[in-house]
């Protein structure tokens, strides 16, 4: 039997039924492409993120650690329909989930497609989309998922790896030695995305010493043509002059063996 649930505000890691059906409610996605997430990676189409040994994690929901019951979840009723946060579907090892927007909870008029049709006035449906946003399955113990963003709220804490930077690690990093702030740049202008790669640039730098950070300077700027430099110091004007400056402390930028074009690389994929 499967099984179609729903996590409903104001009640945190508490599950409530829709319906079961020996049907299949969701569609399985293929998930033969799959990668270890990263949040250095992109995904090419059809592919995957993974995470193995996720209960080991303790990125929990209140569902999927637990051993299933569908006795100890009470039946939605009418009124908690639009309170609904996101879907799980139960089907064999599998939980299925999917988010939900306002624009899946419908209240028009709608006439059922039938030999004898009939028009509903004051009937609700929800639509389910074709595909979810994550699947975790029970007997591997892996999670799989596209957007890590969609699925913040279906496991608790799991934000953490995309966190963006905090104020204190943004003060920290925009402090560092090879950095300089110019045109009135300061830390009120970092935004969403430099937050998160500025994270990412501290634990790398973390593991540098200050020959390597010397030497990951002079790779910078042997790159970015555009990006200033004043003696050891890079002038950050802008948005893009750090983001320029936190790629090459990932050391995202390239040549191609043929044609020497210079190049930098939106995701990253380690292979050794």
């Amino acid at each position: 039997m499967n099984y179609l649930l729903a996590n409903v505000k104001g009640r945190r890691n508490s599950f409530l039924k829709i319906i079961s059906s020996r049907q299949l409610i969701l569609e399985i996605p293929n998930l033969d492409n799959t990668v270890d997430y990263s949040p250095n990676t992109l995904l090419d189409s059809g592919e995957w993120f993974k995470i193995d040994d996720f209960l080991k994690c303790s990125y929990h929901n209140g569902l999927i650690e637990n051993t299933f019951s569908i006795t100890e979840h009470n039946q939605i009723i009418p009124t908690q329909y639009s309170d609904i946060k996101y879907l799980c579907c139960k089907q064999g090892n599998l939980f299925l989930f999917q988010k939900m927007s306002s624009v899946q909870l419908l209240s028009k008029k709608w006439i059922s497609i039938s030999t004898a049709p009939i028009l509903h006035t004051d009937k609700p449906i929800i639509v389910i989309n074709d595909l979810v946003d994550a699947v975790y399955d029970k007997l591997e113990n892996i999670l799989y998922f596209k957007d890590i963003v969609k699925i913040k709220q279906m496991f608790r804490g799991i934000e953490e790896l995309y966190r963006e930077a905090t104020q204190a690690e943004v003060d920290n990093f925009l402090s560092k030695d090879f950095i300089s702030l110019g045109n009135g740049f300061s830390r009120s202008n970092v935004k969403v995305a430099n937050r998160r790669r500025i994270a990412l640039a501290l634990d790398t730098l973390d593991n540098f010493n200050n020959e390597e950070i010397i030497t990951i300077c002079d790779y910078t700027e042997s790159y970015c043509i555009n990006l200033t430099r004043d003696g050891d110091r890079f002038v950050v004007n802008s948005e893009e002059d750090l983001k320029q400056v936190l790629f090459g402390i990932e050391q995202r930028y390239y040549t191609t063996m043929i044609g020497d074009e210079k190049r930098v690389a939106n995701s990253i994929i380690e292979i050794g």
